[in-house]
């Protein structure tokens, strides 16, 4: 479970980063996820067929990329106080797509370089570690 400490540095760079930008911040997350991992864009039937280069013009991935941030940060403001058993809750919704376990491990191993990559510093990197393993930990 993080500390603190590292659900606060989260928290920070969360409100000064991605709370007012969700749209913008949650299609980056997934183009670059997508770029870096292209099959699992399949996964997304309404997008699945979208180029990558149209993602961001897309109706169908603007709505997921932001129900996914919003989502997102109810959790990272609940991190060490009910977050992980909301993301625990997901998972029966996300079984029935054909989504398992080993998607969100390879988003919440991806999301801690994207976070350094856009604001975050080596802390709150380090603290997405500890909390992406906690989070991947409950999606079962």
């Amino acid at each position: 479970m993080p500390s603190a400490a590292e659900i606060a540095s989260i928290q920070a760079h969360w409100n000064a980063n991605v709370s007012a930008n969700k749209q913008a911040v949650g299609n980056a997350l997934f183009q670059q996820y997508f770029a870096k991992y292209p099959a699992d864009q399949g996964k997304f039937k309404k997008f699945a067929g979208v180029a990558a280069g149209d993602l961001a013009g897309n109706a169908a991935f603007n709505a997921q990329t932001l129900a996914t941030l919003t989502f997102l940060e109810k959790v990272v403001m609940a991190c060490g106080n009910g977050g992980a058993e909301m993301m625990a809750a997901q998972m029966p919704a996300h079984h029935g797509w054909g989504v398992d376990q080993s998607y969100f491990k390879k988003m919440f191993d991806f999301i801690p370089g994207f976070i350094g990559e856009n604001g975050g510093d080596a802390a709150c990197v380090a603290a997405w570690k500890v909390a992406g393993a906690e989070l991947t930990a409950v999606c079962k």
